[in-house]
């Protein structure tokens, strides 16, 4: 053996090198054929009812029940959040696996008044949600998706702009040409909030009955919404309506390897967390549960985010009423959330040994947070080490990085607010690129190694896995 033979074949051994999921197995028709029905069910699911509402109808199509009925169970908060478990064979006492992921995603919300018109213009007013480039927003066709609840207290339930017969929503840009000013000052100031306007119509109402009524184009603009879904403007105030981007997925690559769309962050855990609970052939040895949540992306308070305490409230309905704390001290959670693929035209942005790749599978992140760890979970080595373990145990395809480089990136998940609870949590989910952007683009194969990942934690993490993450002395 010559001397480089055995350089590499002690390199081999000691250094770590990640994986591409597309050269490690030859079946690239079972990770496109699983992209399918990802990309309908993220045309469908724009908002995070529509997530739920989606989430609802497979769980009960697959025989999931209300908590006291069976051992596949479920329950929904207020349309916006919705957890589901498979009992274990184990007392529920001794603890149980979940996957949190979030179903909400930065978008634009109508205001309580958003309903105007200027110089022949039906405009409508918005309050952009979560962080944004703002002036990715403009120009491109919006759709509204809602609930209206009306002054009778029923509820309807809005699209628009989805539809080829019917008009998408415009936030106008201004032209190059008069973008002088613009041009010379910071992206952050480009567009500003007051200034994300979206057109709704130019057309005035037209009969002559109508003659002496003012605000012409918004009186047009509203009757049609009015003929359509009963609505009228001061029903608005009681209303949730968000607008989103009007297309649907696309490939990306001539190698058809990538799915550009809206919502990926973080609906493509949302889906492979669900999917990998409805795929369990049989009673896990430990609970597992997954659980969508929603307000990730402004800080995860209100009823139906992270905070909230209605994953206690789940878990009493299991195990009777009962103080909770053990049960969760003897819990392991996977904090279900993207990272930022590494992107090629920005590598200053990131340090390559510790960044997401397309392609190379499911990103298990130690930490996020900000800076000098700010709002990080930091998961222990011990649970690190045991989920290493269980997904080179089961062939799982992996890699570990960090959101960005140290002193420029930074941003945080659900996994500190289940922490707080006790429970041993750490992040894991697949890379992205243009997180926040209208549209984000993922690999194929992360979606497909975050299901076997996820499905693999629900069923498999019991025992020795167990042992090594709580083994801290």
């Amino acid at each position: 053996m010559s001397e480089e033979e055995k350089k590499e074949t002690l390199g081999s051994k000691l250094f770590y090198k990640t994986k591409n999921v597309w050269e490690t197995t030859e079946n690239h028709a079972e990770i496109m054929n699983f992209a399918k029905p990802y990309k309908t069910f993220l045309d469908q699911c724009k908002t995070e009812r529509e997530a739920v509402a989606w989430a609802a109808k497979k769980l009960e199509d697959a025989g999931f029940k209300t908590p006291g009925n069976g051992d596949k169970i479920f329950m929904v908060n207020r349309g916006k959040a919705v957890i589901a478990a498979r009992l274990g064979k184990k007392p529920i006492k001794e603890g149980f696996n979940i996957v949190v992921s979030h179903v909400d995603a930065p978008r634009l919300d109508l205001k309580q008044v958003p309903f105007y018109e200027d110089s022949g213009h039906a405009m409508l007013d918005t309050h952009y949600y979560g962080g944004i480039k703002k002036y990715q927003w403009a120009n491109i066709p919006l759709a509204m998706h809602g609930r209206i609840i009306k002054a009778d207290g029923s509820k309807i339930d809005l699209v628009w702009g989805e539809d080829e017969n019917e008009g998408s929503l415009l936030i106008p840009d201004i032209l190059i040409h008069l973008a002088q000013k613009q041009m010379e000052g910071s992206a952050a100031k480009a567009l500003t909030g007051e200034q994300m306007n979206a057109i709704a119509g130019t057309i005035p109402i037209p009969g002559k009955e109508y003659e002496k009524e003012s605000d012409k184009v918004k009186l047009n603009v509203l009757k049609i919404l009015n003929d359509k879904y009963g609505i009228m403007e001061a029903d608005f105030v009681s209303a949730e309506i968000e607008l989103v981007p009007s297309e649907n997925c696309r490939e990306i690559g001539i190698d058809n390897s990538c799915i550009i769309g809206y919502g990926h962050d973080d609906r493509i855990c949302s889906y492979s967390a669900l999917q990998a609970l409805l795929d369990m052939k049989e009673q896990p040895e430990r609970t597992a549960i997954a659980y969508l949540v929603d307000k990730e992306e402004i800080g995860s308070e209100g009823t139906t985010g992270a905070i909230t305490k209605f994953l206690e409230y789940f878990i009493e309905k299991i195990a009777g009423t009962c103080d909770t704390t053990e049960i969760m001290q003897n819990s392991f959670c996977m904090s279900g959330d993207v990272n930022a693929g590494y992107d090629v035209n920005f590598k200053e942005n990131f340090e390559a040994k510790n960044a997401s790749f397309l392609g190379k599978g499911i990103t298990i992140t130690k930490f996020t947070g900000r800076g000098g760890k700010g709002g990080a979970n930091d998961a222990s080595a011990e649970f690190m080490g045991a989920i290493r373990k269980l997904l080179s145990d089961n062939n799982i395809v992996f890699q570990t990085a960090e959101l960005g480089a140290v002193d420029i990136g930074g941003g945080g998940t659900v996994a500190m607010y289940f922490a707080a609870r006790g429970i041993d949590t750490i992040d894991a989910g697949p890379a992205v690129l243009g997180m926040h952007a209208p549209k984000e683009t993922i690999s194929k194969a992360d979606l497909f190694s975050t299901y076997q990942a996820y499905k693999t934690f629900l069923d498999k993490f019991a025992g020795e896995y167990a042992k090594i993450a709580k083994n801290t002395n």
